[in-house]
């Protein structure tokens, strides 16, 4: 039997600015989750940290933060999970970038 994939929540807008979101899978439920204005406009793509912004980066962007979702340890604490800028990297894209060399 096939089960669902991973679905993930319409974000909301908080102060900061954050996008806070929930994603939830069979086998493990809701997670909640956080990504910075920051990390948005750095990785996603957004203009600035305004809403509107921030909010269509998150949809073009969405396949991205699914693939970041299900490759983060999730905690059983019930916290909310930042996801950063490393979470977000597309393999290949920016490891150049992230890399440091001597």
């Amino acid at each position: 039997m096939d089960h669902p994939s991973t679905t993930v929540t319409v974000p909301i807008v908080t102060s900061g600015p954050t996008l806070w979101f929930s994603a939830y899978a069979f086998g493990w439920g809701y997670r909640a989750f956080s990504l910075r204005s920051e990390v948005i406009c750095e990785q996603l793509g957004a203009a600035d940290g305004t809403s509107r912004q921030l909010l269509l980066a998150f949809e073009l962007g969405k396949r991205r933060i699914l693939h970041a979702v299900e490759r983060k340890e999730l905690p059983q604490t019930g916290e909310r999970i930042p996801l950063s800028a490393k979470d977000l990297a597309q393999p290949g894209i920016r490891e150049a970038e992230m890399t440091t060399t001597t």
